[in-house]
């Protein structure tokens, strides 16, 4: 249900939960968290123990893979301005979860706490860091195939699940998730939801939200709901674009009345093109990533920027007054609070060295020779996840950024399942795809 406008006051307020929890006959609590690896758990418990957990609960952080079993201790403390109540199962209240250590500080294995941390950095510098993901998935039948063949924006009798895309934008709705727009996109059964504008640790939140939405509501149609970043090779991968833009004082610094993009703006998209082989990793951070960052399905392949250019991989949309830019490169499986945490800090970076970008271009950046695309200085994207952890491990600014004990746990994480995945693909091309699919197509 909608939340009316005296609960809003209480949660806001956050003076009296247990009013709330009574008027609302709520039974259960759930305490959702993120793990480093973009998964969203959840431990729960009575609601009438409220008073006694509302500081938090202990979790085995080794079983969850953020860090090493003799240091498996750690705590999820609620952020209580994130409480809703769960559409399809209204008994219960969920909060989402910050990571601490036993000593009350933030967890260093913590993705929500590093965005929050590069977060506070940006507002000591005076700016306010705004995003608007788009989300992309499939919907499979149980022998894994698309549930229809509809294309892009099509409409009945070919978008034959728009009821229960609906259905989830409403939960979505239900429980504060800004929701613009709503769409078939381009594979067969494949779709698409747009957020509205918020902070950068709120779309975060949202985005996990989200996709449980997704995930529960496909569950509940008897259907199946992928993020892998490439499940069919004909069709289209899902994407995960990330809209953002920079304010200052509630001003859009990437906008200029006279040149119409500010060299904020440009300066923003040098930082990040110059770190992003060392981000691709967290951005792509499955093998099946890499069959999707392929030419001729409007993901990004090659490091470039323009205006209104969906080949590029940033792109400042033409549609809008306010200029702002698009992140084309991430996909489903990514980390949405580490992915916007080095969204940030490698644009800052570039304003605070002022780096000058590439020139952007309006061309197809896919037709381009690789004689014009040298010419241009354009360069390729990591073409494998093996090689954008190279890129990862050589980076002083993606480290500092998320921290060592991050950054070494996905590292020998991710080089394991290269060397699984290698295994599988020498033995055959199904092979491969078999071991994709059950590492991937519902974990994702």
């Amino acid at each position: 249900m909608m939340f009316d406008i005296e609960l809003e006051s209480v949660i806001n307020e956050m003076s009296d939960l247990n009013k709330f929890f009574t008027e609302n006959k709520i039974e259960f609590i759930q305490f959702q968290f993120t793990t480093i690896f973009g998964e969203l758990k959840s431990v729960e418990f009575p609601a009438n123990i409220w008073e006694e957990m509302q500081e938090g609960s202990g979790v085995d952080g080794s079983s969850l893979g953020f860090l090493q079993t003799e240091q498996s201790d750690m705590k999820v403390i609620p952020d209580l301005e994130t409480v809703s109540i769960i559409p399809w199962e209204p008994r219960i209240a969920r909060f989402i979860c910050d990571i601490q250590k036993n000593d009350g500080t933030p967890h260093p294995t913590d993705p929500r706490s590093i965005l929050k941390k590069v977060i506070g950095h940006a507002n000591n510098l005076g700016f306010e860091f705004k995003t608007r993901p788009e989300l992309e998935w499939y919907f499979l039948d149980e022998e894994l195939d698309p549930v229809e063949d509809g294309e892009y924006m099509d409409t009945l009798p070919f978008d034959i699940l728009g009821n229960l895309r609906r259905d989830m934008a409403n939960d979505m709705l239900e429980m504060g998730i800004p929701v613009k727009t709503i769409h078939h996109e381009c594979g067969h059964a494949q779709q698409e939801i747009e957020f509205g504008v918020l902070d950068a640790l709120k779309q975060a939140d949202n985005t996990q939200t989200a996709k449980l939405i997704i995930k529960a509501n496909a569950l509940f149609d008897e259907v199946i709901a992928t993020f892998m970043p490439k499940p069919f090779e004909d069709l289209a991968g899902n994407g995960l674009h990330i809209h953002h833009v920079l304010t200052q004082n509630g001003v859009n610094i990437f906008s200029d009345e006279e040149k119409g993009i500010s060299d904020n703006l440009r300066y923003f998209v040098g930082g990040i093109l110059e770190n992003v082989d060392a981000m691709t990793a967290i951005f792509n951070p499955t093998t099946n990533s890499y069959k999707r960052l392929v030419p001729g399905h409007e993901a990004p392949v090659f490091k470039s920027w323009g205006i209104a250019n969906r080949t590029a991989l940033i792109r400042v949309p033409g549609y809008e007054k306010k200029a702002r830019l698009e992140f084309r490169a991430a996909d489903g499986a990514t980390n949405i609070y580490l992915a916007s945490a080095l969204l940030l800090v490698a644009g800052l970076d570039g304003i605070k060295k002022k780096i000058e970008p590439i020139q952007p271009t309006v061309k197809n950046i896919e037709k381009l020779t690789a004689q014009e695309r040298k010419e241009m200085g354009i360069t390729q994207l990591p073409s494998s996840l093996s090689e954008a952890l190279n890129h990862l491990e050589s980076s002083t600014l993606v480290s500092e950024a998320l921290g060592k004990e991050i950054t070494d746990i996905f590292l020998e994480v991710k080089r394991k399942e290269c060397k699984e995945h290698s295994e599988a693909k020498s033995t055959s091309k199904e092979a491969e795809w078999e071991w994709e699919y059950l590492k991937y197509l519902e974990r994702a």
